[in-house]
């Protein structure tokens, strides 16, 4: 197949979709198939695209109009078999030059949840004018199809994977990980990795510790990522003084989640959040809110924890629970990476999304498919 990987996102903190993207166009043209990424001028995710070897084409720029033309000029030059689009304004842009004579099928990857809303007339249309979509859980799927969003039939399911190989390979970074963030051995680290976003909840998570402070061993926050709400949590995390550490965007994740204790995935509102899925293969006790997908990834009380969405007080319990009993958090932490190496390792995702993008290119129904 010739596959094009629209994205519109230039921020330094690029998160889960980015990180899909790259995962699956690096898996599948090593599987034979011709993936090529677009995007904005210097974008952070297409440099590590470069890194990875695969074919840039970073010359999304100018005015909206121009970049429209861009896009259908990328699509007659690569002349792709699908287009996966990063959000409806991207998918806009490539359903456009498909009707007017650029070649291929465009599917729309939802990152969140309400990407399209109900009673908006452009979001309808934008539905009306795709072939495909993409979610990562079987929830969001629901949630589509119960918003008017359907058929169901419409909606491809490609779940989430990692590479369990790097996270298990980190298990011997972890003294040199803690050492290096200054922790010290009796001390329990709580960390949290993901773009510094509102949905991401973060605030959340300081208010929870806040919370239980007198009742947690000595501690340390840990906080991974960066975004356009840094300021905001930092103040937000100001009232737990020294004790929290906000490293900005890394690179080398599987070492940082390798030193932490619990990791908490403290979101408002996400799908299938790739921390988790890392969080797990790293072999983390895992605390998250229960959006939609959490439950998809996590068997409740067996592979991590779940909590609902917005309840610093029941996060905060969850950490103090953790914090108090080694031995369930190395329990924990070992069923989720058992979880990981059967339904979420790298290639049972490049499984899944061939399937669904060949799918895609032939025109079949997901559900048909998934039968």
């Amino acid at each position: 197949m010739r596959l094009l990987f629209l994205n519109l996102n230039q921020s330094a903190g690029y998160g889960g979709v980015e990180r899909w993207m790259l995962d699956a166009a690096a898996g599948l043209a090593a599987r034979g198939h011709d993936a090529v990424l677009v995007g904005r001028p210097a974008a952070p995710w297409l440099r590590v695209g470069a890194r990875l070897g695969l074919r840039v084409r970073d010359d999304h720029a100018g005015p909206w109009i121009e970049r429209v033309w861009r896009v259908r000029a990328a699509m007659r030059a690569e002349r792709p078999d699908v287009v996966v689009a990063k959000g409806k304004k991207a998918a806009r842009m490539a359903a456009w030059a498909r009707a007017t004579g650029a070649p291929g099928r465009v599917v729309l990857f939802f990152g969140l949840t309400g990407e399209l809303r109900p009673g908006r007339w452009l979001d309808a249309r934008t539905w009306r004018l795709v072939d495909a979509g993409i979610v990562v859980a079987h929830g969001a799927r629901r949630w589509y199809v119960d918003h008017g969003f359907g058929p169901p039939t419409k909606l491809h399911v490609a779940w989430k994977g990692v590479d369990l190989a790097r996270f298990v390979e980190a298990d011997g970074m972890r003294d040199a990980s803690r050492h290096a963030l200054g922790v010290a051995a009796d001390e329990l680290v709580v960390g949290t990795v993901g773009r510094l976003v509102w949905q991401k909840g973060v605030d959340l998570l300081c208010d929870a510790l806040a919370r239980v402070d007198g009742r947690l061993p000595r501690w340390r926050l840990v906080v991974v990522g960066g975004g356009r709400d840094a300021d905001q949590i930092a103040a937000a995390a100001a009232p737990l003084g020294e004790r929290v550490t906000l490293l900005g965007h890394r690179e080398d994740v599987p070492a940082l989640l390798a030193a932490m204790d619990v990791v908490v995935v403290p979101s408002r509102d996400e799908v299938m959040a790739q921390t988790t899925l890392e969080a797990m293969a790293a072999g983390r006790a895992v605390v998250s809110t229960r959006t939609i997908g959490a439950d998809e990834a996590i068997d409740d009380g067996a592979s991590g924890v779940l909590v609902p969405v917005r309840d610093a007080a029941a996060l905060g319990e969850a950490i103090v629970d953790l914090a108090r009993d080694p031995a369930r958090r190395a329990a924990l932490g070992a069923a989720a990476r058992a979880r990981v190496a059967r339904d979420f390792a790298q290639a049972r995702m490049l499984d899944r999304c061939e399937g669904v993008l060949r799918a895609v290119a032939a025109g079949q129904s997901a559900l048909a498919r998934e039968r």
